[in-house]
């Protein structure tokens, strides 16, 4: 191997890490999703599971229909959700349909139903899954048929945000804890891998 190569790919090898270095520092932040709350992992399904790895963009502003990361009022914990409504919306739950302003976005198309283990029962339940297609983006949610736990209404004050888990038998959303600071949401844009680097359907995959 030349001098004149090793040099070339000395120079590359460092600006790449320059590259990545300043991604992280500006762009984006990484957080492995714990696995220690049992509801707070069943309210994340079907999107993430426990030990994900994610990249949330630092200083975004979530959008209605985007996955946020924020800090659950009252506490220093973060909590994960689908921003179902932004400042002096109108989100309305009756009958387990989620409308924004009197507008609701239907499931296109069923996917296959997820086993879960209650967090608090501790029985195993089956979940229906719906894959909703915005036109800019896809995302999936669990639901049970059986399951209402009653009728919601809340008006979003500006500078706050709802959030829905993509589990809406098993949740930890705004329907528990109210909206949210705008100012502690970062959008969730994507997956490194899952628990184990080897599972290709949980490997780089673009999270809305």
């Amino acid at each position: 191997m030349s001098r004149s190569f090793t040099n070339t790919l000395l120079w590359l090898t460092g600006i790449i890490g320059a590259i990545i270095l300043l991604l992280y520092l500006f762009v984006f932040d990484t957080w492995i999703v714990p696995g220690n709350d049992k509801l707070f992992i069943a309210s994340l399904q079907p999107t993430l599971k426990a030990n994900d790895r994610i990249l949330t963009r630092r200083r975004s502003v979530p959008v209605a229909g985007e996955l946020a990361r924020c800090i659950e009022p009252n506490t220093s914990n973060y909590v994960i959700g689908r921003v179902m409504g932004v400042g002096n919306d109108l989100v309305e739950i009756k009958n387990s349909i989620v409308t924004t302003n009197g507008v609701g976005i239907p499931s296109r198309h069923g996917c296959n139903p997820v086993q879960l283990t209650h967090p608090v029962s501790e029985e195993l339940v089956t979940l229906s899954c719906h894959a909703v297609e915005t036109g800019s983006w896809t995302y999936e949610y669990l639901s049970h048929q059986g399951f209402s736990d009653g009728d919601h209404s809340t008006k979003v004050e500006p500078g706050r945000v709802y959030l829905l888990s993509d589990n809406r038998h098993m949740h930890r959303d705004s329907r528990d804890f109210g909206t949210v600071d705008v100012t502690t949401c970062e959008h969730v844009v994507f997956r490194l891998w899952g628990e184990s680097f080897t599972d290709s359907s949980r490997r780089f995959t673009i999270l809305w």
